[in-house]
């Protein structure tokens, strides 16, 4: 019921027109380990629009794609990737933690999940670290032959963003925040605060946790400005077709079969 009456609520517009990418978090990380090359590989078979994925520096200076700063959810040995070297890491099994039959995947490097990624087809490159990780982020993402349209870069981190767009303005840009309302409804943070950050920063968007405040009228406010509006994490379908209604421009998502599927058959 609660579900429904959300859907109700955010259905303010009629779908003709309006379009919606699907992102595959950390891949078609529902199916497969996160943030992995089966993973994307996976997802980009389900038709994605695009892969998300988060990046570590390692110590040596290497570029990984992984979630957390330890290893130990993936391999069960708590170090952390900006100790290690990437030689280190690739001794490490980052697909059996899953399952027997993902035993023996590696931490894939950023220039292998950039290569992955077809013509047409765009890559959300999360960064985890700091500001520290820029340099190096852009020489392997301009070497990789993208071009700069099929790249996003985005961060909660909003340093990360405000260096990235003063160093290399021509990529897009989003600044990660989770946006909610506290134990008496108000929200947190203030669309105010949100809007300094943002204009600060010189990003082309934001992107939110998908939940209650994000609807057609919040949404508005930061599309009138010129941004993008950008949810995650969501694996219904129902409520995927209430966002698409609400205007995001895009929708991460674990399963992009499931909601590619729901948005076809609109």
């Amino acid at each position: 019921m609660k579900r429904l009456l959300m859907v109700a609520l955010l259905v303010v517009a009629n779908l003709q027109g309006k379009e919606v990418r699907v992102i595959a978090h950390r891949g078609a990380s529902a199916y497969a380990p996160e943030n992995t090359l089966p993973a994307f590989e996976l997802a980009w078979r389900q038709d994605a629009d695009a892969i998300e994925g988060d990046f570590h520096l390692t110590a040596d200076g290497e570029i990984v794609c992984v979630h957390d700063y330890s290893i130990k959810k993936y391999t069960g040995v708590d170090k952390r990737v900006e100790e290690m070297t990437l030689e280190e890491l690739r001794s490490y099994d980052f697909g059996a933690w899953v399952g027997e039959s993902w035993k023996g995947t590696q931490i894939p490097t950023l220039r292998e999940v950039l290569d992955t990624v077809p013509a047409g087809k765009l890559m959300f490159v999360e960064i985890k670290c700091g500001p520290e990780i820029v340099p190096e982020l852009l020489e392997q993402v301009e070497a990789s032959g993208l071009s700069e349209e099929q790249i996003v870069f985005i961060s909660f981190n909003e340093k990360v963003v405000q260096r990235l767009k003063k160093a290399a303005p021509a990529y897009a840009a989003n600044w990660l925040v989770s946006v909610k309302r506290d134990e008496r409804g108000r929200q947190r943070p203030k669309t105010s605060k949100l809007m300094r950050v943002l204009r600060k920063s010189k990003v082309d968007g934001i992107s939110t946790r998908a939940n209650e405040v994000v609807d057609s009228a919040f949404v508005s406010r930061f599309k009138d400005k010129g941004l993008g509006y950008h949810v995650w994490t969501v694996d219904d379908p129902d409520y995927a077709l209430a966002l698409l209604e609400a205007g995001v421009d895009t929708i991460t998502t674990n399963k992009p079969d499931a909601i590619l599927e729901a948005l076809n058959r609109r």
